[in-house]
């Protein structure tokens, strides 16, 4: 950016902003070209902890509440009062009543409005897609998270000239650290294997919270009739939740060797366990787990039903960072991790390309720079 330009003045407004935000906050507040003000909570919220206001340099503490399933946050209004931005980039959640009320108040002043958010995740009925529409036509600018969203986006009747697809993303800078302190030898080896009796046999992990939406009750399942079929595994479970009683019943129930970690925000410690397990397996949703796992050069294998996942599964590319098998079937999930085991692909290879995708889009630098782009395209300087 030329030097007599100065930066846009753009305000991010999120509820909340979990942890696992903090890598693009940062990635974002690193721009020449952009000043961000991010207003958030600043407090926990469901177990979840809270990026570290202090790691950019403008936050806003901006409260919300929730009744009925509807959130106020009433500093999303005095944001666009101010008048002094020169764009607005919102979560795009039509049950935020504030959200409404003030991407019309920014339109009616003149002030360019960004949505973010998952956007299209699947084909809608009519009245649905309607109303998702009318919601999210008060952007100038939507930003979702993947090609499959922009695509169902421009079948609804989404404008494509407003769509940009800005990928989802951890903390890879973090990730890297841990990696290269592993292979240094740096750290204290904790290898997921250690837990078990029978360390030999292959590792299924996942890193995520224990909900039934995950559906860790097929990877139990799933690993019974792996033993049943001379393939003995053993399943560590990295997170808490509500699932985590039924899971260790059924776990002893069916003989399956699991152990669960609890929750854990170190990433010392889950980074060590992810790099040295064979394979992920998230048979609900995958979500960021897909970045988790990648990002330490482990596949993962989740379902193949699309409309059911989120858009982070299009990272996983069948038979080169992972497999897909059919939703809701043990039996089909019990055969991809077989195919997967049983396969002659070089560990240092599949590592090798699990990483290189994260490299490729699904970090936070890519995302910053393409949050850029669509904010620098619609306050005409793009």
């Amino acid at each position: 950016m030329p030097s007599h330009v100065s930066p846009l003045k753009v305000a991010v407004i999120y509820h909340f902003w979990p942890h696992y935000r903090e890598a693009v906050m940062t990635a974002m507040d690193r721009t020449r070209s952009i000043e961000y003000d991010f207003y958030g909570s600043g407090t926990p919220m469901a177990g979840i902890k809270h990026s570290n206001v202090k790691a950019v340099r403008n936050f806003v503490v901006a409260p919300f509440r929730v009744k009925r399933g509807i959130t106020w946050q009433s500093g999303a209004i005095a944001a666009v009062r101010k008048g002094d931005y020169d764009a607005v980039i919102f979560l795009a959640d039509p049950n935020f009543a504030s959200t409404w009320i003030a991407s019309l108040l920014a339109r009616l002043k003149g002030i360019p409005v960004l949505f973010w958010g998952h956007g299209w995740l699947k084909r809608e009925s009519r009245l649905k897609s309607y109303s998702r529409r009318a919601f999210f036509q008060l952007a100038d600018r939507f930003m979702t998270y993947s090609e499959r969203g922009m695509a169902l986006g421009i079948q609804a009747g989404y404008p494509e000239k407003k769509l940009s697809v800005i990928y989802n993303s951890l903390d890879v800078v973090k990730a890297d650290a841990v990696v290269g302190r592993i292979e240094a030898g740096e750290l204290a080896s904790l290898r997921p294997q250690s837990f078990f009796a029978h360390p030999h046999r292959p590792v299924l992990i996942c890193s995520a919270r224990l909900t039934e939406k995950c559906r860790f009750d097929l990877l139990i399942d799933a690993a019974a009739l792996l033993s049943e079929n001379g393939m003995p595994v053993n399943v560590v479970l990295v997170g808490d939740g509500p699932q985590r009683q039924a899971l260790e019943d059924q776990a002893k129930r069916l003989g399956v060797a699991t152990h669960f970690v609890g929750a854990c925000y170190d990433e010392d410690i889950t980074g060590q366990l992810i790099y040295h397990a064979d394979v992920t397996v998230s048979p609900g949703k995958i979500g960021l787990t897909a970045m988790h796992s990648l990002m330490y050069g482990t596949p993962a294998i989740t379902h193949n039903d699309l409309d059911e996942q989120m858009p982070e599964v299009e990272a996983i590319e069948d038979g080169r960072t992972g497999l897909l098998f059919r939703r809701n079937d043990p039996t089909g999930l019990a055969k991809a991790i077989q195919e997967w085991l049983g396969s002659e692909r070089s560990r240092a290879s599949v590592r090798e390309e699990c990483r290189s995708v994260i490299r490729e889009k699904w970090n936070p630098e890519n995302q910053a720079r393409l949050i850029e782009k669509a904010v620098l395209a619609v306050a005409d300087r793009g």
